[in-house]
C-alpha cells in the first residue's frame, strides 16, 4: 500500500531542508527523498568544498609570500594534497550529517534515501516503495556538463566536480572556460604550485559579469553613459 503524506520534498539542497523545516512546523506529515549525499550541490560539490580548497590556497600563498611581511620561515613551504583533500571532505562530510540530522530530527518527517522516479503526477516510486503525496516539492542538484569537444573523450579530463578529488597537485592544470568556476580552480591551483592556462572562447573572462553589468547600466558600462540629446 502506498504511503500518503501531504508534501514530498525531492532532494535535500539549499531549498529542500529549510522547506521540510517550516512544512514540520505547521504540522504537516512529510516525505523528505534524498538518493545521495544530504546538503546538495553546495555542501557536497560546489561553495562548501571550494571555498575550503580557497582557504587552504590562502594560507599557502600567505606562507610564500611571509617575508614580505618580515616574517621568516626556514624551510620548503610544501603543499601536502592529500591533508588539503582530506580537510575539504571533513568540512563537506560534517555539514552534510549535520543536514541529515536536523531533517530526521524534524516532526512529521520520513526520510527517505532512494531514488525517486514520478509514477503519476501524485505519485512516486521510491526506490523499492511507492508514495504519494498532495504536493510536490523539487529540489534537485545539478551536474557538471562535458562540453562536445572532439578529442576530449580520449584524454583523462576533469570536471569541476571529479577534480575535487585530486590528492595530488597537478604539473599543468588546463582550465576551460574563463568564468566563475573555471577561475576559482585556477586561482586555487596556481597558488598550490601548479602551472595554470586559462581558455576562454569570448573575448573577456567572465563574460557573463559584462552582460550582468550592461542590464544593471553599472558603472563603466556603455548604459551608464547614455549619449547627449541633440
Amino acid at each position: 500500500m502506498d504511503e500518503h503524506y501531504d508534501a514530498a520534498v525531492i532532494g535535500t539542497g539549499q531549498a529542500g531542508p529549510a522547506l521540510a523545516n517550516r512544512l514540520s512546523q505547521a504540522g504537516w506529515k512529510i516525505a523528505v527523498i534524498e538518493r545521495g549525499r544530504f546538503g546538495g550541490t553546495c555542501v557536497n560539490t560546489g561553495c562548501m568544498p571550494t571555498k575550503t580548497l580557497v582557504a587552504s590556497a590562502y594560507a599557502a600563498r600567505l606562507a610564500a609570500r611571509a617575508a614580505e611581511y618580515g616574517v621568516v620561515i626556514d624551510g620548503h613551504i610544501g603543499i601536502d594534497m592529500a591533508k588539503v583533500k582530506a580537510r575539504k571532505d571533513a568540512v563537506s562530510t560534517t555539514a552534510s550529517k549535520n543536514i541529515e540530522a536536523w531533517l530526521r530530527s524534524m516532526p512529521g518527517v520520513t526520510v527517505y534515501q532512494a531514488h525517486a522516479r514520478f509514477i503519476s503526477a501524485l505519485e512516486l516510486a521510491v526506490g523499492a516503495e511507492r508514495v504519494s503525496a498532495d504536493k510536490v516539492f523539487i529540489d534537485v542538484g545539478g551536474r557538471a556538463i562535458v562540453p562536445a569537444i572532439p578529442g576530449l573523450d580520449a584524454v583523462p579530463y576533469l570536471t569541476s566536480t571529479s577534480i575535487l578529488e585530486l590528492d595530488a597537485v597537478p604539473e599543468h592544470l588546463i582550465v576551460l572556460g574563463g568564468s566563475y568556476i573555471g577561475l576559482e580552480f585556477a586561482q586555487i591551483f596556481r597558488r598550490f604550485g601548479a602551472r595554470v592556462t586559462v581558455i576562454e572562447g569570448a573575448p573577456r573572462l567572465v563574460p557573463s559579469e559584462l552582460r550582468s553589468q550592461h542590464a544593471r547600466g553599472c558603472p563603466g558600462s556603455r548604459r551608464s553613459h547614455p549619449r547627449p540629446r541633440a
